[in-house]
């Protein structure tokens, strides 16, 4: 576990994906959940750094691809908690629609040379989106990223200056990528995404894949723009 800010984490035992978990005065929010196969090492990872996954009130998935939220059955058949999602995602966290592109399995063990996991849909997820509070997490804004999923979000803390852009953005070899144009929902949103996140007063950049962005993350989103 790495300490991003106050209260903000970043969970290292997702394997090639980054989750996060959000300390609040009363309880604490995951942000995406990881693989199916990564769920005990999860549980193991908070568990070693003091904090009770009882105390897990719920999670913000940032889209609905396997790798972010395979895990969510899972960790709630330990412990029940409230999932939170785009409305344009949630039916494939729920099982009523197709979960991800069909080369998605093939990507992931080309460029993270690890297999992706099956997983089952879970039974409800709350919709949320940009300007709707979600309890728990007064001091975080909602943002919609669409472009690599219609129904992608992220997270930000004007206060702290973190930005958590799930697969909007990920962080390759120190350079900032959108996602592979095989990999994109709508690549015209996604270019409005990176646009809009360019403009964003952003210190610290937490991607859903690769390290953390410290210091001036906005600089490095508006190279991408302008490449």
């Amino acid at each position: 576990m790495k300490r991003i800010a106050e209260g903000i984490y970043l969970l290292e035992s997702c394997g090639f994906v980054n989750a996060y978990l959000l300390e609040g005065t009363q309880d604490m929010t995951l942000v995406d959940a990881g693989p199916a196969k990564t769920a005990d090492a999860l549980l193991d990872e908070l568990k070693d750094n003091g904090f009770s996954f009882k105390d897990v009130q719920r999670a913000v998935i940032t889209h609905a691809h396997a790798d972010h939220c395979g895990a969510l059955t899972a960790l709630m058949a330990k412990h029940r908690f409230k999932v939170y999602a785009h409305p344009k995602d949630i039916p494939a966290l729920t099982g009523k629609a197709p979960r991800a592109p069909g080369g998605l399995k093939s990507f992931c063990m080309g460029f993270f040379h690890e297999p992706l996991q099956p997983w089952e849909p879970i039974d409800v997820a709350l919709p949320v989106e940009p300007g709707q509070p979600v309890r728990g997490l007064p001091q975080w804004q909602i943002l919609h990223l669409p472009g690599h999923t219609e129904g992608s979000l992220g997270l930000y803390h004007p206060t702290r200056q973190v930005l958590l852009c799930g697969d909007a953005l990920s962080n390759r070899g120190g350079r900032l990528h959108l996602p592979a144009q095989s990999y994109l929902k709508d690549a015209a949103a996604a270019r409005s995404t990176l646009e809009s996140l360019a403009k964003m007063d952003c210190d610290v950049l937490a991607c859903g894949h690769g390290p953390l962005i410290r210091g001036g993350a906005f600089r490095f989103i508006g190279k991408l723009l302008q490449s």
